[in-house]
């Protein structure tokens, strides 16, 4: 369970993000934890550099679940919504937390370190929960 503060958590390589928010954190070209208005109103996820911010459906306690898979799992047939990002992780250590949750107290997962591929499928409403899955990329995939 994740403190979906304000309808959102984060899933974030905590060192290098903070190492670059601390030069970006007053940039006014940037939208804060990535919420652009496509995000906001397509994606349901923000995205900037070792982080992503997922939307939930509600501001409360979410349940949620992160699976790493050594390739890109096939998606169950109730997904309505899938979005996919690349999440560069150098130190391969994810913290899941939200605008209320220090990282510190939030869950962590152990990934591959590099750049990884995520996606979150959500499903119809009586199912949905955001699900982060994490894919290892390798240079052959990198565009």
């Amino acid at each position: 369970m994740i403190d979906a503060d304000h309808g959102q958590f984060y899933v974030q390589d905590l060192d290098p993000y903070d190492a670059w928010i601390a030069e970006h954190a007053t940039d006014p070209d940037l939208a804060p934890a990535g919420w652009t208005k496509e995000a906001v109103h397509v994606h349901r996820i923000g995205v900037e550099p070792h982080s992503i911010s997922v939307g939930t459906a509600r501001d409360d306690m979410v349940e949620s679940l992160i699976s790493v898979h050594a390739s890109a799992p096939t998606t169950g047939p109730t997904a309505e919504h899938i979005v996919e990002t690349d999440l560069d992780a150098p130190t391969g250590q994810l913290t899941m937390s939200s605008p209320g949750t220090d990282p510190a107290d939030g869950p962590s997962v152990a990934v591959p370190a590099g750049l990884l591929r995520v996606g979150s499928p959500t499903s119809p409403p009586h199912h949905r929960r955001p699900t982060p899955m994490v894919v290892p990329v390798t240079t052959s995939c990198i565009k």
